[in-house]
């Protein structure tokens, strides 16, 4: 249970706000129209949900029954992991799935997940979400990665996607 609150309640909140920054500072000028316009940030955090979310793959499931899916059966017992992540940049659920658009209306993301499994504490990410990026972008209007994108070291793994260390300047 520890265990789960830890990963649950601050490590996911942690990729979401540092790969968040990231992506505002590699899409200038998304950045731009959220710095004009903060009533956008509450859009921008699920799009930022959406396109870099913090959590790439579902836990480790097994079929209850045989599932085909698209000519494909997995038979009953077998391992799923749904990649949420790409489900999240599905071009038939997202129009250009691989662009940030702090705009952009998302309506079907799986970045908390679905169903029984969605995250109790969704509402409370979103918020802590809000909060941080419109705080650090209110608070340091010249912010800037003090490195190229390139040098940034990404945590190994398949849950989760997070950096090291997101290095900027003010």
């Amino acid at each position: 249970m520890l265990w789960l609150l830890l990963v649950a309640g601050f490590e996911t909140t942690v990729n979401l706000i540092g790969n968040g920054v990231l992506a505002l500072l590699e899409h200038p000028e998304q950045l731009a129209r959220l710095r004009a316009d903060p009533g956008l940030l509450p859009g921008a955090v699920e799009e930022l949900l959406r396109f870099c979310g913090p959590v790439e793959t579902s836990m480790l499931r097994w079929a209850r029954e045989d599932v085909t899916l698209h000519g494909a059966t997995i038979p009953q017992g077998s391992p799923v992991v749904a990649v949420l992540a790409s489900a999240n940049r599905d071009e038939r659920q997202f129009t250009n799935p691989d662009d940030l658009d702090v705009t952009r209306e998302v309506r079907g993301h799986v970045a908390f997940g679905h169903g029984v499994h969605y995250c109790l504490g969704a509402p409370l990410a979103r918020l802590e979400g809000q909060i941080a990026l419109g705080s650090l972008l209110g608070r340091f209007p010249r912010l800037r990665l003090a490195v190229q994108p390139e040098e940034l070291r990404w945590k190994p793994g398949v849950l989760m996607r997070g950096l090291h260390e997101l290095l900027v300047l003010t």
